[in-house]
């Protein structure tokens, strides 16, 4: 009877731990973070975007492994393994593998080859990716190549023109605050999407998007961390403007979050935390301040206390 109480007990305490610790994912689809050495970036810093997505990643309970060199990067295209989510690090450097040179045309046609039939899932946060590539082992630390390898791209994946010349703020779609609340993480109500991108083919579903009334092109409205459909595969744009890594990242962790378990969207977000971080912090400097005026008051209070007088002469021999 006393083994049975200890079992259940043990069990009660192992739901509890699970019940505490973020959700792990039987994930469909392996992923990866491309931040390799060789390549540079463009608005953003790697390091800190590769930093900060690595600790939203973890919060939301997403496996993923870093692709840290250009070698290493150039072998994954080429041995092109089934459903990865590739998340570029880079900003709007494009890392080219050192095989290709500076033909850029040809990789990206190797790489939306992968995309269509292997099922990898490109998902590019900030800025206009491609607009740089890097690789200082040929072609430089970072490389200016501009619109024509914009298009060479947009054309390798099969997609219609776009315009990404938004300049606008965009706000977050009911489907991105549901996923970001349930996983607990900060993604701004209001975000820059200086690229966000406007075309004729209707995004999967959004995360972002510029308001109407703001800006459109030919009537056609503005999105940011938007999928579209490639074969197999999907891009993930975002377009989104630099600065602020931090909730940024959480944006797109919260982004391959979903794509692994779309049915996040229809979870029920846990209740918010009684005391947040911020909110801590205050209570500690308010606790310190009051803890440094009451030594003050009472170094004055001793301070003004009457002196007991000098012992008489007589005492003093006695």
């Amino acid at each position: 009877m006393r083994k049975q109480h200890v079992s259940a007990a043990l069990a009660l305490l192992a739901l509890a731990l699970l019940t505490l610790a973020p959700a792990v994912y039987a994930q469909p689809y392996k992923v990866y973070l491309l931040y390799v050495a060789e390549a540079g970036d463009s608005w953003v810093s790697k390091d800190a975007f590769a930093s900060f997505l690595t600790t939203h990643l973890k919060k939301a309970g997403v496996s993923f492994e870093v692709i840290k060199s250009i070698d290493d990067w150039e072998k994954l295209v080429d041995q092109a393994p089934e459903n990865l989510i590739i998340v570029n690090c880079h900003g709007e450097v494009m890392p080219i593998p050192t095989k290709y040179g500076d033909n850029y045309t040809l990789f990206y046609q190797d790489l939306a080859r992968n995309v269509r039939e292997k099922g990898w899932i490109l998902v590019l946060p900030i800025g206009l990716t491609t607009w740089l590539i890097g690789n200082e082992k040929t072609v430089g630390y970072t490389n200016v190549v501009d619109g024509p390898s914009l298009s060479a791209f947009r054309m390798s994946l099969g997609l219609p023109p776009i315009n990404p010349w938004c300049d606008q703020n965009a706000q977050i779609s009911d489907l991105g605050k549901r996923v970001a609340a349930v996983l607990g993480l900060d993604a701004p109500e209001v975000v820059g999407a200086a690229r966000a991108i406007a075309t004729n083919a209707t995004p999967l579903w959004y995360f972002y998007k510029v308001p109407e009334s703001a800006k459109t092109w030919d009537g056609l409205p503005y999105y940011s961390m938007a999928a579209w459909k490639v074969g197999k595969g999907m891009l993930v744009w975002g377009g989104m403007s630099s600065g602020d890594e931090m909730r940024k990242t959480a944006i797109t962790a919260a982004v391959v979050a979903y794509i692994l378990d779309p049915t996040l969207a229809e979870k029920t977000p846990p209740p918010p935390p009684l005391i947040t971080p911020e909110k801590a912090y205050m209570y500690v400097i308010a606790a310190a301040v009051v803890a440094l005026l009451a030594v003050l008051v009472v170094v004055l209070v001793k301070g003004r206390a009457p002196k007991a007088p000098p012992p008489a002469a007589a005492e003093k021999k006695q």
